[in-house]
């Protein structure tokens, strides 16, 4: 273990707790941010091109769970290893950080560095559907697989909450890559609770808009309702 900071353009981050790394990795700078909102930050080193996300913690009560592994960070580390345990692709990860102690000053909960999907080929899912760069047999392949990636989840128990488009890449052979996964996993004995929240999930996927435009084809909408499953 060792204490690591990254610095973006006129700041620098907090220092965090790496837990597990394996590369060497010598660039501290985040040259290009790509993507900063209220959850999350992501930025890319322009060396290596490597992605590095850091989660914020939207209250202090968010490190207490850090303590049993229940924190945001800890699912999408966690769901990244279970996605790949049922063959699912996804991103791989480097290295992983966690903050030291909460404070004003001190705004991630942590951070994971990882693999380049655009590096490798990939592209935003949502992204290749709205430029409509994508003919009608590799679409179909691409939704097959997201169906068979949620079935898999599904009848693991595993229940990928904040799902959309966003959370998938594509490339032009139609393999799909899962991003984001802070999936949470449940135990037989809560059956009744994983229905409700797996279709939930489903249901969300399906009527997700994108600045209230509908992605998905009426025809892929019944496909993916077919992964709805009883409450008793």
């Amino acid at each position: 273990m060792n204490l690591s900071t990254f610095q973006f353009p006129h700041k620098n981050t907090q220092p965090f707790l790496t837990t597990s790394s394996n590369l060497k990795l010598k660039e501290k700078l985040v040259d290009n941010i790509l993507v900063d909102h209220t959850p999350s930050l992501v930025g890319m080193f322009n060396e290596s091109k490597l992605i590095i996300k850091f989660i914020r913690a939207r209250s202090w009560h968010e490190y207490l769970k850090l303590l049993w592994n229940h924190s945001r960070i800890t699912k999408e580390v966690k769901g990244s290893r279970l996605l790949t345990k049922l063959g699912l692709r996804v991103p791989e990860i480097h290295e992983v950080g966690y903050g030291v102690l909460p404070s004003t000053n001190h705004e991630y909960l942590g951070y994971y560095i990882m693999e380049n999907l655009t590096q490798s080929g990939f592209q935003e899912l949502s992204k290749l559907i709205k430029e409509n760069a994508l003919n009608e047999t590799l679409r179909k392949t691409i939704m097959q697989s997201i169906h068979n990636g949620l079935k898999a989840m599904r009848d693991n128990h595993i229940v990928f909450s904040d799902f959309h488009l966003d959370n998938v890449f594509a490339n032009e052979n139609g393999e799909i890559a899962w991003i984001d996964a802070g999936v949470t996993t449940y135990h037989s004995f809560s059956e009744k609770k994983f229905s409700k929240k797996h279709n939930h999930s489903i249901t969300r996927y399906i009527n997700y808009t994108y600045n209230g435009q509908e992605l998905l084809l009426p025809a892929e909408k019944e496909m993916f309702s077919t992964l709805l499953v009883p409450i008793t």
